[in-house]
Formats: structure tokens, sequence, C-alpha cells
């Protein structure tokens, strides 16, 4: 850095970054920005040559075309197929050039839109480019991600040259009927960790892709084809599967697969849920006892409030999960509204499974559940380390207000050398609120949590995480925040503390 120090308008300080750090650096700039170009230039820029360049066609000396939403959709897919943040970072100097483009390590995420192929002058130039970022990936493992509509089939030579690098496929995601596209690559898949079925309007002609998958991990396999197919999948060393149902009628088949995962195993459903609940409560459930470990759920639909209480609780009623250690919750809308707490399923199946023991997170951000119902579930919940709840206000006159964490709240879970610990391994308690709470309290319970003199099983470490609600942003008392620096730094961070605003989906 002497250099840039002594020439205070020189550039020629980026010299010495490693070439390493520039690698993560530019990785980083290209996973997480893809630039919109619907206003982009008339190809007279620098980008636009180089694309010009790659395609092997120079940019023609023309007025632009007025710019339709499809144009510019399309300009945006070439752009995330170039990897258009690299291109521009190449263009500052000769090294960031060599690295940026000879590194294939950073061209190993290939992503294709049906836009591409609307055309067959987009076909030819879509062909090139993708063809110039397979040579650039050198030999690494690739993450290969094809979406598709009905008006636009994927074109036969893209398919062909993608299946010649099936070898390095680390990740493939594709619409279903595509599985069947592929039955020439069966067998040629040996580094395939993630494949990713999304639902599509047809149906594939075989499954021979899934018969060989030596390295298979992870599993997601669209509702509808479920049952069909179950004994075709393969789950042999599966750790997460996912299924994403689009009737209430899918949700028992999915549930039936559970008790076929390997212990340990993540099963994610994302539940279609609309108000027909009669409908539901007639559905052909089978009890199941299964071996996973983490069971997350997200609620998709539109439907009355009450029916998610009682879909949950249908669920949870013909659930054993004697190992479970994770379970989540979610609702693909909220915070229009949040899930209602199907309480008394949730005991039951608390008990049947004996949760004291084994379930370790708890993280129920978008449920309705009252500090009454919250309390009788944590009480049977000796074993538990991460809880995330939240207050809820309504958005727009949807939704609930409803006070959770207070400082009766903060006081039941502060260790006190005079009663039993109550939820005596928590190390992490992460709130959505309303900031309606004494922070003296919120500083008792860091405290009580992090003090090894006190009896009761600790884990030692002890982490806060505070969002606050929109409209609700206050700082907290200049004292607790003062002692929460300090306590940082006497834990040797064992303390952590967090907080900022509520996540993305409260904005907008």
């Amino acid at each position: 850095m002497r250099a840039a120090e002594s020439k205070p308008d020189s550039s020629a300080g980026i010299k010495w970054f490693p070439a390493e750090l520039l690698v993560e650096i530019f990785a980083l700039c290209w996973r997480s920005f893809t630039p919109r170009f619907d206003d982009i230039e008339p190809p007279t820029t620098p980008f636009d040559l180089e694309v010009a360049r790659l395609a092997g066609s120079p940019p023609a000396d023309v007025s632009p075309a007025p710019v339709t939403s499809q144009t510019a959709q399309f300009k945006t897919e070439i752009a995330r197929l170039v990897h258009a943040p690299l291109l521009v970072v190449a263009q500052v100097c000769t090294s960031w050039r060599a690295i940026a483009l000879g590194t294939p390590f950073l061209w190993c995420d290939i992503e294709l839109d049906s836009v591409l192929w609307n055309t067959q002058i987009h076909i030819d130039k879509t062909t090139a480019l993708l063809q110039s970022t397979l040579a650039r990936s050198g030999t690494v493992l690739l993450n290969v991600a094809l979406t598709d509509v009905v008006e636009h089939p994927f074109p036969p030579p893209i398919l062909h040259m993608l299946a010649a690098h099936s070898q390095r496929w680390r990740t493939f995601i594709c619409p279903y009927y595509l599985v069947g596209e592929l039955s020439a690559i069966q067998g040629k898949l040996p580094l395939l960790q993630r494949l990713d079925i999304d639902d599509s309007y047809d149906e594939p002609d075989s499954l021979d892709m899934l018969s060989s998958l030596p390295s298979l991990t992870y599993l997601g396999f669209p509702g509808p084809f479920l049952a069909d197919n179950i004994d075709k999948l393969p789950l042999a060393r599966l750790k997460i599967f996912k299924c994403e149902t689009t009737t209430l009628y899918e949700a028992p088949e999915a549930l039936t697969l559970m008790s076929r995962l390997p212990k340990a195993a993540q099963f994610q459903i994302h539940l279609a849920l609309w108000s027909d609940i009669d409908h539901w409560r007639e559905m052909d459930y089978r009890p199941q006892t299964s071996g996973i470990s983490s069971f997350y759920i997200q609620v998709l639909g539109e439907f009355e409030p009450s029916h998610s209480e009682e879909a949950l609780g249908t669920l949870f009623a013909n659930l054993t999960l004697p190992f479970l250690t994770h379970l989540e919750l979610e609702y693909q809308n909220y915070p229009s509204f949040p899930l209602i707490w199907p309480h008394t399923d949730f005991l039951a199946l608390s008990t049947r499974s004996d949760f004291d023991s084994h379930l370790q997170s708890l993280q129920i951000f978008e449920v309705h559940i009252t500090d009454t119902q919250l309390l009788e579930c944590l009480s049977g919940l000796h074993s538990l380390e991460r809880l995330e709840i939240s207050d809820h206000q309504s958005v727009n006159n949807r939704g609930v207000d409803e006070l959770l964490i207070t400082d009766s709240l903060l006081a039941k879970l502060t260790r006190t050398p005079d009663s039993p610990c109550f939820v005596p391994r928590l190390s992490h308690l992460g709130c959505q609120t309303l900031l309606q709470f004494d922070d003296a309290a919120l500083l008792a319970l860091a405290v009580s949590r992090l003090d090894a003199d006190l009896d009761g099983p600790t884990t030692g470490c002890f982490g806060l995480e505070l969002n606050w609600l929109p409209g609700r942003e206050r700082k907290l008392d200049d004292a607790v925040s003062a002692s929460f620096a300090a306590l940082k730094i006497s834990t040797r961070r064992r303390f952590t503390f967090r907080m900022s605003a509520a996540q993305d989906e409260w904005v907008g």
C-alpha cells in the first residue's frame, strides 16, 4: 500500500492486493449483484463490445430499437450468463482482467432462462456465450440452473452442450419434464450433490437420470408427481429432501416419504393451503414415525388464518419424531398475517416424540403464539438451545397485534439462584420485537445466562438478536448498551448482541 500512499491519485495500490483476496472479492461481486440492463446503452459501451466479441458478432452501428420488457429481460439474462460484473471489473486493469477471466472458480455458476431462446438470433447468441462461459470454467464443479416456460422449450443443442459437462455438475436445477430429456447422462453424474426438480407443465418419458447419483445429498421434487414416483427416488444418502405441494391432496404422500428418509435427514415441505379446510380434514393421513433431525414447514397460499392452525395441527397429530433437533415454521405471505400456533397438537407431538430430551432449536418468527402457550411449550423443552419468536403488528389492517416479548417473559427466561432454571440450555434468543420491554430486564437475562456460578447446565455462550418491527425503532438505554459492550469483552466474545430492523418481508 506504500506506493498508493506516496501517490494518492495513483491506482497502483490495488496491485498489492493478493490475487486470492481479489478472487474472493470478485466472487462476492458476482454472486451478490446482478445489475438491471433494461436501460443499457446501445452497443457502443465496453460491456457490449465485450459481449459482442464473445458472441462472435460485432455490434451493429445502428440506432437501438425501442426497449420492450422482453428485450430488457433478454439483456438481463445475457448479463447473467456472461457474468457481467466480472466483465466490468476485468476492464479496470490488465491484472484484474487476468484474474477475473482466468480464474475458473468464478465461472462455475450457469443460469439459463427460456427468454434466451425465444428467437433464432437469441439462440445463436446464447450458444456462443454459453460456450465461452463453459470454457472459462475450466474443470471446476458447476452449478447449473435451468428455468422454462411452455412457449420456449429448451433447444436440444443447449442441452447437449451442458450434458457434455455432466461429470462436473455439482448442482442441477431444472423443470420436471427435462429430466426425461437428459436420460443420456444416466450414470454420468458422479459428483452431483444437489438436484432440485421444479414443477412443470408436462411429465418426462423416464426418470432414468435419477437411477445412479452416488454423491446426491439434496433432492427437491415436485409434489404433483410424488405419488407415482416415490419408489424411484434416490433417498438412501440424502441429507435434505424438499417437496413443494400445489394442492392439499399431495400433503399425505409427502409425509409418507418422511419415514423413508435416512436418520438425521432434513425434511422441507412447502405446503399449499387454500381456504377449503373441510377437504383438508378429510385427507387420508397415515401416522408416520420418522428419524429426521430437522423439519421445515413453509405454508403457501391464501386462506383464513384459523385454517393454518387446523392444517399444522393435522400434520403434527400424525407424526412422531423421536430424533428431531430443529423445527421451523414460515408463511410465504407473512406479515399479512402470522400462522396460528397449533398448541394442543404440538404438546401432544412433543410428549409423543420426547422433545424434552432432544429438540434444540425452535424458530417460529412467523407464528402467532400467546405468552401462556409459549411458556407451556418451553416448560417441556429442557434441551432447547435456540429460540426465535416474534411480537406481531397488523399491516394494512390485516394480521394481528400481539405483544409476546415482555418483561415477564424475559424474567421467566432469566436464571436465578433460588429457583430451577427455565429452558436451562438456552444459548440464543432471537426476537422480532416492538421493543416494549425494560432494557434492564434484557441485560439481566444476558448476565444470568453467562454466569457460571449459578446452578444448572449452561452452554457458556449466549447470543441476543433483536429486530425491531416497522415504526418501532428506538435506542437501548445507554447504560445497558455500555454493559453489553463490556460483556462482549469480559466474556471473550462468548456473548454476542445484534440489533437491527426486521427482515426484508417487512419492507415495501
